[in-house]
């Protein structure tokens, strides 16, 4: 597998989340009401797969292999996008706040749609990434950038933490698909 191939894995848990973010939005402006653990379980699956691992990844060992080249430019540009998209979920985090001390929920949907378009055209362009990236990578320095994903996976996303997440990814999944608008419980 060559790290492209382990970064387009990620991408379809992250897609994941990504469908599961704009939903969350869509029920709060649409009923006001979700439950305040299941965003907080949101932010949770933000920091730890997305964040912490999968842009870890790209920052610290995918991206570094294109300095000097004409790539270097687009992967500064997707790590600047990485920045906003934590932005993004630090408002929604102070968001949350505001939305438990009674101050209205539709800053939370906002930040969860922001967040969802921002995942959606983050990834496309990510895509487009990958596909220039492997023409001009070599397969050894792929081998490398493999050997450090083997490291940072060990090191950040153990076997019993990406149970976690899964689990957590689908129940919150099937809890929002069971969500009516008009639903103000369970």
């Amino acid at each position: 597998m060559s790290a492209t191939s382990n970064l387009r894995e990620d991408h379809r848990m992250v897609r994941r989340i990504h469908r599961m973010v704009r939903r969350y939005s869509e029920i709060i402006y649409g009923s006001g009401y979700v439950p305040v653990e299941d965003v907080k379980k949101i932010l949770i699956l933000v920091e730890m797969f997305i964040d912490a691992y999968h842009h870890f990844k790209e920052e610290c060992s995918y991206f570094p292999a294109v300095k000097g080249s004409m790539l270097e430019d687009e992967a500064r540009a997707l790590m600047v996008e990485h920045e906003l998209g934590r932005r993004i979920a630090r408002m929604l985090n102070m968001n949350l706040d505001a939305w438990l001390r009674e101050q209205g929920s539709e800053p939370v949907a906002r930040m969860l749609k922001a967040y969802a378009e921002y995942l959606y055209v983050h990834m496309d362009r990510e895509e487009r990434f990958f596909a220039s990236y492997d023409a001009m990578v070599q397969e050894q320095e792929q081998s490398k950038i493999m050997d450090a994903f083997d490291t940072i996976r060990r090191e950040r996303m153990g076997d019993d933490r990406l149970r976690l997440i899964l689990s957590m990814l689908d129940e919150l999944e099937q809890r929002a698909g069971g969500y009516d608008y008009d639903d103000q419980g369970s």
